[in-house]
């Protein structure tokens, strides 16, 4: 039963970043269809798609979302209540919107598909039991028959408790994971409020116009390269490994057993890639840190782009690659950490024409091409702190 609850949770989070890819799939269609609505249209049709909210799954459902005032989650629509659309243009709307939404699901984003096998299962505090004993520690895990337990020695000693992963890496190795409470400092209620681009050359730029890890880029180009390397090796000796089988005798036999044995295993490949985002994530932890604890300006809040949604990339064969291997989703996740541990408040914004675009509904006006956020508009100010402090 605990593992039923532990998949509902990895679900869930799953499902968030599927309905993402969707929304900003979905964007980057109506974008020329957007230009030839009037302002009061284009920012209710951005108003359907601002998030994963009541108003997305109620256009879903085939039922057309009025924006509400009295919703704290519908003040995100932009324009005055005073003037709103007919029902025959909310109609017309709405229809546009869900068609290219089941167009994308259809075509673009689908649902990830379930593996039959994975490297991974998690344990909660009711699924195990430590057993100590003089010579060494024994971890005891719940097993699939009822009463039994499969128990394993553990190297060394530690304090286990909470939730547990059981991971099993490509070399056969088993390694165990162990998560604690972190204590997290109480939130700041003084300080300044900075935004955080993130970038593959340099780890991130601050709107200080501060560049933290600027060695960064060189590091996943040299990982990427490396790699690609390696792999035309690997995949000369598994050409002569396979043409070695399809003439069996005694000695293509005993060659091809030695590149097997030599050339074609994983585990020195996988210490040496581990070894190499190492030095990454050593980078990666030292910068936030010097960025989180300084004396000087401390910060009570960052805004930083929200990067979950899938990356489509069309820079050639040899950017695609090294864009692939850019490790966002580890930037992401140690700054929402190292931020809470810090006590330090984290607002996630869509990356697509943050520049230009409405802080409230994200919808991107025509009239900002030449930098003026549209926003300003609105709130009848070009300063966009003072407009999202509001």
């Amino acid at each position: 039963m605990r593992h039923w609850k532990l998949a509902l949770e990895e679900t869930s989070k799953m499902a968030l970043t599927h309905w993402k890819s969707v929304i900003a799939e979905a964007k980057k269609k109506l974008a020329h269809t957007l230009k030839h609505f009037n302002d009061q249209d284009r920012h209710y049709a951005c108003w359907l798609l601002c998030g994963v909210n009541r108003q997305f799954f109620e256009l879903l459902d085939g039922r057309i979302p009025v924006p509400n005032p009295e919703v704290s989650f519908d003040r995100n629509y932009c324009l005055s209540y005073d003037r709103p659309l007919s029902s025959k243009a909310l109609r017309s709307i709405a229809g546009v919107v869900r068609r290219t939404v089941n167009k994308v699901r259809r075509d673009s984003v689908c649902y990830p598909r379930t593996q039959a096998f994975h490297n991974r299962i998690d344990f909660d505090a009711s699924c195990y039991t430590v057993r100590s004993t003089e010579d060494a520690q024994f971890l005891e895990l719940m097993s699939l028959q009822p009463g039994k337990r499969i128990s394993l020695r553990l190297k060394g000693r530690s304090k286990i408790r909470g939730t547990l992963q059981l991971i099993r890496d490509t070399a056969g190795t088993y390694s165990l994971r162990v998560y604690v409470p972190q204590q997290c400092e109480e939130k700041r209620k003084t300080g300044t409020v900075i935004g955080i681009d993130l970038g593959y050359t340099e780890m991130m730029a601050t709107s200080e116009q501060e560049l933290l890890g600027t060695d960064l880029g060189q590091y996943f180009s040299a990982i990427s390269d490396k790699r690609r390397k390696n792999s035309e090796g690997r995949n000369r000796m598994h050409s002569l490994f396979r043409n070695l089988l399809k003439k069996p005798n005694k000695d293509n036999l005993a060659k091809a057993e030695r590149i097997r044995k030599h050339n074609l295993g994983r585990k020195k490949q996988r210490a040496r890639y581990i070894r190499d985002i190492g030095v990454i994530k050593t980078i990666v932890n030292r910068e936030l840190n010097l960025l989180f604890t300084r004396k000087t300006n401390p910060i009570k809040q960052i805004v930083v782009e929200d990067l979950s949604a899938r990356m489509k990339v069309h820079f050639g064969k040899k950017w695609n690659r090294r864009l692939s291997g850019w490790m966002r989703g580890y930037l992401q996740e140690r700054i929402r950490y190292k931020a809470k541990k810090h006590g330090i408040e984290v607002s996630e914004v869509n990356p697509a024409y943050s520049s230009r675009e409405c802080p409230r509904c994200h919808c991107t006006d025509k009239k900002t091409d030449t930098g003026i956020h549209l926003s300003a508009r609105f709130a009848g100010t070009t300063d966009m702190l003072t407009w999202l402090l509001r």
